[in-house]
């Protein structure tokens, strides 16, 4: 056997042509390709099936906290979207950002500002008329309230809320069947 210069021989003496060229490195990218479909149908199935989950079709704005027993009302009417404040036994809150203690707030009679409580709202206040330039501010909060909450820390989160722009408070209830 006589004495060569090494080069490419594994796979080269194969007798299939597109082997042979694939391993010289002269093939060419397939013009057609395969999508995968299956994939593509289980993420889409995946997205309907979340989509639906987190869909309301009720127009609920607000979701009642597991901490909060609200009260019922015979006559109620539909909320609109509103900074939501909502007070437990433990915790005042402003759409979700925790504002106060509420035994703090029940422990001194008196009705005092709650100036966490107003310059959130006022922030709110100042960011939806930036991007409502148009539009008058209504001044429309929501006050979610547990049925056993101290008449005086409703007191003060109307007061303060008022100080902050915020005149017209509703509140969220259960609506009952008169």
């Amino acid at each position: 056997m006589s004495v060569h210069r090494p080069g490419r021989v594994l796979l080269r003496n194969l007798p299939l042509q597109f082997v042979s060229k694939r391993v010289a490195g002269e093939g060419a990218k397939p013009v057609d390709s395969n999508l995968p479909l299956v994939p593509i149908i289980d993420l889409l199935i995946c997205m309907v099936v979340f989509l639906l989950m987190s869909f309301s079709s009720s127009g609920e704005l607000i979701a009642q906290q597991a901490s909060i027993k609200m009260p019922s009302a015979g006559h109620a009417i539909e909320l609109e979207p509103a900074p939501t404040i909502a007070v437990d036994a433990v915790v005042v809150t402003l759409d979700g950002r925790r504002i106060a203690d509420t035994a703090t707030l029940a422990a001194d009679p008196r009705v005092e500002r709650i100036e966490p409580l107003i310059q959130s709202l006022e922030t709110t206040r100042r960011n939806w008329s930036l991007l409502h330039p148009q539009q008058e501010f209504s001044g429309k909060a929501i006050l979610q309230a547990d049925v056993g909450i101290d008449y005086r820390v409703i007191k003060k989160l109307m007061a303060s809320a008022a100080q902050a722009g915020y005149a017209n408070v509703s509140f969220a209830v259960n609506r009952r069947e008169p």
